[in-house]
């Protein structure tokens, strides 16, 4: 086999291993949230943690950063108004625009999806040693800058959707 044919097979493996690592994460985080301590959708946990990162923001900053229709997510914003983790506020330069922020409650179930999410990923991590996890937070860290590289230019407003969805950026 030659380097060429190598590099193609390595990188179709790669390529199948993330999609796997993607769905079952994608799996797992559902588990997590359908915790009774936690009790969220995806749709509401994206709109909290993007609500989180901005601090207080209008309707239409948080349509943008989520990727999510006006309609569908002034449901979604009205069902975590309801379960008072997010509060509706007036702009204080412009009466007529109404914008959104998280409430105490709601900082705090994020705070709980946060450490279920550290514990989901020591228990995930167990099996490696100090040594390992460093090579593997490196090699993470060289993906998602390729990842980052890729996104760059014409579709480089995704990168933000991505951090406003509670990702946090590269250090």
């Amino acid at each position: 086999m030659s380097i060429s044919e190598l590099r193609s097979t390595t990188v179709g493996t790669i390529d199948y291993v993330i999609r796997q690592i993607t769905w079952q994460s994608h799996k797992q985080l559902l588990q997590t949230l359908s915790r009774p301590e936690i009790d969220l959708t995806m749709p509401q946990m994206v709109t909290l943690f993007a609500i989180r990162n901005a601090g207080t923001c209008r309707m239409s900053e948080l349509a943008e950063a989520t990727q999510q229709s006006a309609g569908t997510l002034t449901g979604i914003v009205d069902r975590l108004i309801d379960d008072h983790l997010v509060g509706r506020v007036r702009d204080v330069d412009d009466r007529r625009v109404v914008q959104v922020t998280l409430t105490l409650d709601g900082e705090q179930r994020l705070a709980r999806v946060d450490q279920a999410r550290r514990e989901d990923m020591e228990r995930m991590l167990q099996h490696f040693n100090d040594e390992q996890l460093v090579a593997l937070e490196g090699l993470l860290r060289c993906l998602l800058a390729g990842v980052h590289d890729l996104l760059s230019g014409e579709h480089a407003h995704l990168e933000h959707h991505v951090s406003a969805a509670g990702y946090p950026p590269m250090r």
